[in-house]
């Protein structure tokens, strides 16, 4: 405790202490000397003991409450001023009784003084208080005034005036938008807030109701977007309506809104004109090469008899091409319709489409004599066909890449459920992919070094699949120590828009 704090905690203690001590010698006297009955002299003091007991009370939360060394300090001077001047009062009044008794008149001098300490120590209070709380006033006026001033939005009072509000002050940043408009009524000030905007301004000024509009006006830098606030007094606070008006500049955030939604648009059209293109090429190559592949075939009925061991192996390129062609294209439809032709997303059994998914790969299991097993998948919400091919995909390129030529490969698929998603894995025992090419197996077109076979589009497929449902998907793998495909579906997928146009 500071000393001062500490030196008028201890004065108001002792005066309290000497009150009290003649307050019990009054008793004293009272009831032993001079014969007295104890209950009339307990009722002749029971006012200053009342009294003190207060002091003591005041006393006490002066010492226990949170009051700072200035508000201590003025109820004690205030107090020691009660006592000065009741006693003082009090000891002229009955001075002229001292020469009749010698003690009596001390007495009365002193229980008056009770009443003074216990008069000035609430005055002390209550100016004490009254001064602390004109001090934390202005100390709020000074931290509001500077945040109006130096508040990077403009700001304007506003206050009722008849039928019109009237800005009163506005800080520096209003000013350098639109100048000085202090007296004007707020049409007159800003003419180019339509009469709409100006009457809910008013309205909800009377009724002290926050309002918030955006508005384009014109500035000492030009046109700008604003959002206005309209901020009212507190009723308590005024008797007439005012408010401020808070005009900010949000021109930037409404260009860059702007050009990303033209963005946004440019890459929507950018990419439906990709994917009809991607559509009509893949499309449109189907009947030229069944056409090849049927004059091969033909070539190789009609004339293989008479061909040499080097034509008949020209002739199985030429076929083995037009199949991979096929298959290229068959696999760029699949990918080119993941949107377009994706189906909604809804609550989903993993397990059944994963059977459906063995059930097809059946030939494949039984040819490569591959094993493949999965423990309990967790449901999710997807379109339930693109899971299945997912799953397709990711088993089928396992199998492929799984057998080593030594053991027959091993495909285990496993779901784990997440706090905000699902993610499930498929593992093979495979030679494992190298790191710097993870990456790249998802990119159309794209194989990695352990391919010797397909058209490296099957995992892009994957990706775009997973992309449309929001998710993530990534390779855990090591040379040698095979390849983990990690699958992630979010627990709530985003939104899907209805797409249109001739791809059926």
């Amino acid at each position: 405790m500071p000393p001062n704090r500490r030196i008028s905690l201890a004065l108001l203690s002792g005066i309290g202490a000497i009150l009290t001590g003649v307050l019990l010698f009054d008793v004293y006297e009272d009831w032993q000397v001079q014969g007295n009955s104890l209950a009339s002299t307990a009722v002749e003091n029971a006012l200053p003991f009342v009294l003190v007991l207060g002091l003591y009370y005041s006393i006490h939360r002066l010492r226990r409450g949170s009051y700072d060394d200035a508000f201590v300090g003025t109820v004690t001077k205030w107090t020691v001023a009660g006592v000065l001047m009741m006693g003082g009062l009090t000891a002229w009044v009955v001075g002229i009784q001292v020469v009749q008794n010698e003690v009596k008149p001390v007495i009365i001098v002193l229980q008056t003084a009770v009443v003074g300490t216990v008069a000035g120590l609430i005055v002390g209070q209550r100016t004490a208080s009254v001064r602390r709380e004109r001090d934390r006033t202005r100390r709020e006026k000074e931290r509001f005034q500077a945040l109006f001033e130096n508040d990077p939005s403009g700001i304007v009072s506003l206050r009722r005036h008849g039928d019109r509000l009237v800005a009163e002050s506005a800080n520096p940043s209003f000013e350098s938008l639109f100048g000085s408009v202090e007296g004007q009524g707020l049409g007159t000030a800003l003419p180019q807030l339509d009469d709409g905007t100006v009457r809910a301004f008013r309205t909800h000024t009377d009724d002290h109701e926050r309002f918030t509009a955006e508005t384009t006006l014109r500035t000492e830098d030009g046109t700008k977007h604003f959002v206005v606030e309209l901020v009212p007094f507190g009723v308590e606070q005024v008797a007439e309506s005012r408010s401020y008006a808070i005009f900010q500049d949000v021109t930037e955030i409404r260009e860059t809104e702007a050009e990303l939604e033209r963005t946004v648009q440019q890459l929507e059209r950018s990419n439906e004109q990709l994917q009809q293109f991607a559509y009509v090429a893949s499309h449109d190559l189907q009947e030229p090469l069944r056409m090849v592949s049927s004059y091969v075939d033909l070539l190789d009925s009609e004339y293989g008899s008479e061909l040499d061991e080097e034509a008949d192996e020209y002739i199985e390129f030429a076929v083995d091409g037009a199949q991979r062609m096929q298959a290229m294209i068959d696999d760029l439809l699949q990918y080119s319709r993941v949107h377009t032709k994706g189906k909604k997303f809804e609550e989903t059994d993993p397990e059944a489409a994963l059977e459906r998914v063995l059930r097809d790969l059946e030939l494949l299991i039984e040819e490569r004599d591959a094993t493949v097993t999965y423990g309990d998948l967790p449901s999710v919400v997807a379109d339930a066909n693109q899971l299945g091919q997912l799953f397709q995909n990711l088993i089928d390129n396992a199998i492929e890449h799984g057998d080593d030529g030594d053991d027959p490969p091993t495909v285990h698929v496993a779901g784990e459920e997440r706090e905000d998603s699902v993610v499930f894995s498929v593992a093979d025992d495979g030679p494992g992919i190298p790191a710097d090419q993870q990456d790249r197996v998802f990119e159309l077109f794209e194989q990695s070094s352990r391919d010797d076979e397909g058209t490296g589009i099957g995992l892009a497929i994957c990706r775009r699949i997973v992309d449309r449902h929001g998710g993530d998907i990534w390779i855990e793998s090591e040379e040698g120590e095979g390849t983990t495909f990690h699958v992630e579906f979010p627990t709530r997928p985003p939104q899907q828009s209805t797409h249109s146009g001739r791809m059926e």
